[in-house]
């Protein structure tokens, strides 16, 4: 059997279903686990377990498919989650004993499932009247007037407690108000703000150090993959290991990433590149412009491995055989529709979209400066009043108030053309893919070929892609270059691609399928990883 392991050090509050290399892990992960022979581990700090869990189930992986190697619960964390057990298992008698002082009919409850607390505490007034047994009634009496009599007692016992608590109630109450108001003043005090991030950097080490710690003392997995640079902690790990970097998207766009907690983000980059034994990147375009020239690393040490296909139909199959194209387009009308009535019942542009009647087009990604995804939207203004048919836009990123994109949607009236669909599932993701005319990427960097080409492509969707240096690498064919690439700076040109390949959607979709079928499957690519964590320790 070959052990491998992944090395996750994320910190808290971490959205990994909504980021770019959440889901890249989890389709890496997904191939890795039908490797036959091959048996995975993933190491992650305790807070990560839930997430991670949750990311892998949404694609189909269930937790006895791979291993967990984590740190154990903190003492309080312990509390907590037994204290939410409590609840859980004490809040069905709690709801029964509130309607019934209310006078209202008793909600439903399975007998089979009963806690200790409703056996123990409820009386069954049904099972006292209906009684067929003399044992039964009188234990349910006896129930009965034990709970007056505890009533009674504990009433003449702890009153005085209870004002005691009442006063403490509204104490608080008179400080959290105060607090409240004293709370955006105090919030932007530097030196407090600094003492927490210290704080917090603090717990973090020492729970990855911990993590590490476990990784050493195990002698099963002795090879390490560890999936962006972001951790340099991870050069301690004393097994074989390779450290994958995507990209340095802070080196390629200095000004876009000039808050001042970034420079501490990119030391912590290089700390981790300049120490790595072995380094995976996505292109050679990363690996020559950015880790060679730019950071000065050999390139003896740097493996290139591309992205696997992304296969979204598996989201759009009610049974396990895939259906046929036109099943899949109704699947995922009735998802979005489901997704329409749920969420944009309140949207009054959204709530009606005939989304098997209309053209829109369609970006999936988070609104970062690199994204460019305000080319996008100025090429929507250029075909608003260009085009007879309304083109619109749906995006999966973020709308907030006040950022270039609110501004611009706001001040063009764009509220009716663009939708802003956050945190779907993937089975709305792929509908949204199935039901576009095109999927559009105007992104000005990236760290390999963009996986939203598979993800359209595989619902039968075609792909328009800016003209960079990752995506150039990978289509070499010139007719194609000159059908689906277009100048990310030039919304113009955007528009005109757009408009283009609208009409042109059949023929466009077909040419692009020697494209598709030449990505590798996530299994041929976790088997590349796995091969190239062996050569490493050659």
């Amino acid at each position: 059997m070959i052990e491998d392991g992944i090395f996750l050090g994320y910190d808290k509050n971490i959205p990994l279903k909504n980021e770019g290399l959440g889901r890249l892990l989890a389709y890496l992960v997904s191939g890795w686990v039908k490797l036959p022979g091959h048996r995975l581990t993933i190491a992650c700090p305790y807070w990560l377990v839930k997430d991670l869990q949750a990311l892998l189930s949404d694609h189909g992986i269930a937790p006895e498919r791979y291993e967990l190697l984590c740190t154990s619960d903190p003492w309080w964390r312990k509390i907590q989650l037994r204290l939410k057990e409590f609840e859980r298992n004490i809040r069905p008698g709690v709801h029964r004993i509130r309607a019934r002082l209310r006078g209202e009919a008793l909600p439903a409850m399975d007998s089979t499932k009963a806690t200790w607390f409703d056996r123990i505490f409820l009386i069954d007034l049904n099972r006292l009247t209906n009684a067929k047994n003399l044992l039964a009634a009188s234990l349910e009496v006896f129930k009965l007037l034990a709970f007056v009599a505890l009533a009674l007692w504990l009433i003449r016992l702890i009153w005085p407690v209870l004002l005691v608590m009442r006063a403490v109630v509204v104490a608080y109450r008179v400080w959290r108000k105060y607090r409240k108001r004293n709370k955006e003043r105090a919030s932007d005090s530097p030196k407090k703000l600094m003492r927490k991030q210290k704080r917090r950097h603090k717990r973090y080490l020492h729970e990855v150090s911990q993590l590490i710690k476990q990784i050493n003392r195990q002698q099963v997995v002795k090879h390490w993959l560890v999936p962006t640079p972001f951790w340099p902690e991870a050069n301690r790990i004393e097994q074989s290991k390779s450290i994958v970097c995507p990209d340095l998207v802070l080196q390629k766009f200095p000004l876009r990433f000039s808050d001042p907690t970034t420079e501490p983000i990119y030391a912590r980059i290089l700390d981790t590149l300049q120490n790595a034994p072995k380094l995976i990147c996505y292109s050679d375009s990363i690996r020559n412009d950015q880790l060679v020239q730019g950071v000065g690393l050999s390139p003896d040490q740097i493996e290139v491995i591309g992205h696997g296909k992304v296969e979204l139909g598996e989201f759009l199959k009610l049974g396990k055989s895939m259906p046929v194209l036109d099943e899949q387009r109704q699947i995922a009308l009735e998802f979005l529709r489901v997704h329409q009535r749920s969420n944009l019942a309140g949207n009054p542009y959204w709530s009606r979209f005939a989304w098997d009647k209309s053209t829109y087009v369609f970006y999936s990604s988070q609104a970062r400066g690199q994204k460019n995804i305000l080319s996008l939207l100025r090429a929507i203004e250029i075909l608003r009043h260009r085009s007879s048919v309304p083109i619109r836009l749906v995006l999966t990123c973020e709308r907030s108030p006040g950022s270039d994109l609110d501004l611009f949607i706001t001040d063009h009236r764009l509220d009716a053309w663009v939708l802003f669909a956050t945190g779907v599932s993937n089975q709305v993701l792929a509908s949204l893919y199935c039901w576009a005319s095109l999927a559009v990427n105007p992104t000005l960097f990236e760290g390999g070929f963009p996986f939203t080409f598979t993800e359209a492509y595989s619902v039968g969707t075609p792909s328009l892609l800016s003209d960079i240096a990752m995506v150039r690498e990978k289509i070499v064919d010139s007719d194609l270059q000159g059908q689906m690439v277009f100048d990310p700076l030039n919304p113009q040109d955007l528009a005109n691609k757009i408009l283009w390949g609208i009409e042109h959607r059949a023929e466009l979709f077909d040419s692009q399928r020697v494209l598709y079928e030449a990505f590798p499957t996530w299994e041929m690519v976790a088997k590349s990883y796995s091969d190239s964590l062996r050569r490493s320790t050659n």
